[in-house]
Order: structure tokens, then sequence, then C-alpha cells
């Protein structure tokens, strides 16, 4: 299971990444998001290079705010146990993407620090959740269609 939770976490981290790189609306190659140079879009001339604001990567306080409702529906937290759980993530998302901007690192380590990263977030999660909540709350999905569903779930 702690191989799951790597994988989604895994995924979570490509999808922060083209995210901040292509900037999902704005900047990012060009400023189209399809790997057009710099240098092409400035000759189309004056206009053509002008872009919209850029839509910066989300921080963990957003990611949270953004999951942190279908949690506490999931698992029915009171408001403590929400608060910790808000701060447990919000710590979580700082070092996992403070660790994907580390470019000193190597692959080994940075596998072996995100390895020790997950374990110490399981680890506090022991303090709110038990063991079937922790592997639940590691498996949920949080692709579009999931939290639509979820919430349609809690609609009915």
């Amino acid at each position: 299971m702690k191989y799951l939770f790597f994988i989604a976490t895994v995924i979570f981290l490509g999808i922060y990444d083209a995210s901040a790189q292509y900037g999902y609306g704005g900047g990012g190659y060009g400023g189209n998001g399809y790997g057009r140079s710099r240098m092409g879009s400035s000759m189309m001339g004056a206009g053509a290079s002008q872009q919209g604001p850029r839509e910066e990567p989300k921080t963990s306080a957003e990611l949270v705010d953004e999951r942190i409702n279908d949690y506490v529906t999931t698992f029915e937290l009171d408001p403590f146990e929400t608060e910790v759980l808000r701060t447990y993530l919000e710590d979580h998302f700082d070092n996992v993407m403070g660790l994907q901007k580390d470019k000193t690192k190597d692959a080994e380590t940075l596998r072996k620090d995100f390895e020790r990263m997950q374990t110490e977030f399981k680890t506090n999660l022991k303090s709110i959740l038990t063991e079937e909540e922790i592997e639940k709350f590691i498996a949920m999905d949080f692709s579009s269609s999931a939290v639509r569903k979820r919430k349609k779930d809690r609609d009915n």
C-alpha cells in the first residue's frame, strides 16, 4: 500500500511540475504551451508577444483548501481534527514542493528524502486517523472526475 501512496504522490508532483512549466493559460514556452520558442513569438510582431498574467503554481495552503472538505466529509473529522489535518497537509506539501525545487540532490537522495517525508506524514496522521482510514486517505483520488463524483454523492 505504501507503493500506491508513493505512486500517487509522484503523479501529483508530475502534475504540479506540468502546471508550473506550462502555466495553464499563460506563460511557459513562449506563452502558448505548445513549445514555440520565445524567438519565434517575438518575430510575430509587437502584439503577438504580449500575454495575459501568468498563473502561478498553487501553494500548499491552496491545495489543502481544495481538498480539506473531502477529507472532513469522508473521515467525519471534528473541528480540532480538521485543523490538525490542515497543519499536517500544509507542512507535507511544503516539504514535497521544497524537495521538488531542490536541484542539488541526486535522484537516489531525493527518493530517500521523499520516503522519509511519507513515513513522517503517515506517523502524524496516526494521531487523528485509524490504520484503515490512513490507507483510505492515501488512496483518495483527486482527479477532477473523482472530485465531481464525490460532490455528486454528497449532494444526493
